[in-house]
């Protein structure tokens, strides 16, 4: 009788429970999107960043203005937000364009650059210890540094040596170091490895998955744009601290550099970087295989936003893109969402909400529409990848724009967006100079105004 009762108790219970969850709760639809988080206390581009203990870290970095030592951090709420950011520790030595790596209780930076334009490489080592509440002890700086001068490389681990791999260093790198992971977390001695990567790479992507390693795009320094090879390798059995040769494996979609990338589940994702002059918000998937290497990349929902160097971190079955830079300027802002059965990213939303996030993606698409720039060629210089062209305004000032390749020709009358101002650039392909000359990533020709 006792027994019988009990199950009733239950019985009602659940029943409750479901008319609690299913018939009042309001239906939810599946959005390709992205939620807005909460900004970070400095805007940062090139920082480093990594999750330990459901706690986000974002390392160094530059604000637009100059290379930063500092720290902060956000927790992980249960509903996938984050916590509003706080003050952590600060590097011994500013930093930017660096990454950072996780083994044991401590957290790893090495390389970067600082000084103007990032212009001093740095061969420094730091280490911080992981706090049990997710936190981080105090940084000091490793007795054996890099013996390459590294910014723009990539950190990871494998197994119980962490790997440095390409970079800037004066010139294009395509050598690896690596450093045994002591027993109380120092770093042994660096040691370059005689197995190259079959490229040079610089503001490229990397991750490791199943005990693989994959090196994802870079910077094609003559042509000035994006690469789209991947390649992939693995500790070389029973030799910890080397690798086997690199294989090349399918390549993405889109060249891109400055980007960042993330793995969840049998997936790796490419986000966001520059293809040339142009700023993306394109997020591309590739699926693993078993054995090592992609099957292929196909495009997914893209960010919210056009970013180069920013943060991408997974935990779980949330993603984040935090802080990065584009045309306006450092935004510090933060994105978040999660993935569907088929890994392509976005959130669940109530249909009001739904809809208010269609109608904004709508919004930002007719802005993007409108070119602000007009302007007749004048003269039109292809290369493989950019059109350099010589432009003139209806008040008659001239000006050099390079942007996607174009077969326009002369006399054409175009619209352009706004760029980025270089001066004394020196075209390798062109073997020519520009005093002033204004990237841009889009150029289209055009349309004709009403009553003409």
């Amino acid at each position: 009788m006792k027994r019988c009762f009990v199950r009733g108790l239950l019985v009602l219970f659940c029943t409750l429970m479901l008319a609690a969850c299913g018939k009042d709760a309001p239906p939810r639809e599946w959005v390709p999107g992205w939620q807005q988080g909460t900004n970070t206390l400095v805007s940062r581009s090139g920082a480093a960043a990594l999750e330990v203990n459901g706690v986000i870290h974002l390392i160094g970095g530059v604000d637009g203005r100059e290379f930063r030592a500092s720290s902060e951090y956000a927790r992980i709420l249960p509903d996938g937000s984050l916590s509003d950011w706080q003050p952590g520790p600060s590097l011994n030595v500013e930093r930017g364009f660096f990454t950072a790596t996780v083994s044991g209780n401590h957290v790893y930076v090495a390389g970067g650059g600082r000084g103007p334009n990032g212009n001093i490489q740095l061969t420094s080592v730091e280490r911080a210890e992981i706090m049990p509440d997710g936190t981080l002890g105090p940084w000091q700086l490793e007795k054996h540094e890099l013996n390459v001068k590294r910014r723009c490389s990539r950190l990871l681990v494998l197994g119980s040596h962490i790997y440095a791999f390409g970079g800037f260093g004066g010139i294009l790198l395509d050598t690896v170091e690596s450093a045994e992971i002591l027993p109380d977390g120092s770093l042994d001695e660096w040691l370059v490895l005689d197995e190259r990567m079959t490229v040079p790479r610089y503001i490229s992507g990397s991750i490791v998955a199943a005990e693989h390693t994959y090196l994802i795009g870079g910077h094609d320094k003559v042509r000035g744009v994006g690469i789209k090879n991947v390649e992939w390798s693995h500790e070389t059995a029973g030799e910890p601290g080397f690798l086997d040769p690199w294989q090349p494996t399918a390549e993405l979609v889109t060249g891109r550099y400055g980007l960042e990338v993330a793995r969840h589940g049998n997936y790796i994702y490419a986000f966001g970087g520059l293809d040339g002059a142009r700023y993306l918000d394109s997020v591309e998937k590739g699926r693993l295989k078993p054995d090592g290497g992609i099957e292929s990349w196909a495009e997914t929902t893209p960010m919210a936003s056009p970013r180069e160097g920013m943060n991408i971190i997974v935990k779980g079955d949330h993603i984040y893109v935090i802080g990065g830079g584009n045309l306006q300027g450092y935004p510090g802002s933060v994105e978040y969402a999660t993935f569907d059965a088929n890994g392509d990213i976005g959130f669940w939303a109530i249909p009001e909400e739904a809809k208010k996030h269609r109608e904004a993606i709508a919004a930002r698409e007719a802005a993007r529409a409108i070119l602000p720039n007009e302007a007749v060629i004048v003269e039109n210089l292809q290369t493989a990848s950019y059109s350099y062209l010589q432009v003139q305004r209806d008040d008659g000032a001239v000006a050099w724009l390079a942007g996607p390749r174009t077969d326009l020709p002369k006399g054409s009358r175009v619209q352009f967006a706004d760029g980025v101002f270089m001066s004394n650039f020196y075209s390798k392909e062109l073997k020519r100079n520009f005093p002033a000359i204004m990237f841009i990533g889009e150029i289209r020709p055009a349309t004709a105004k009403e009553g003409a």
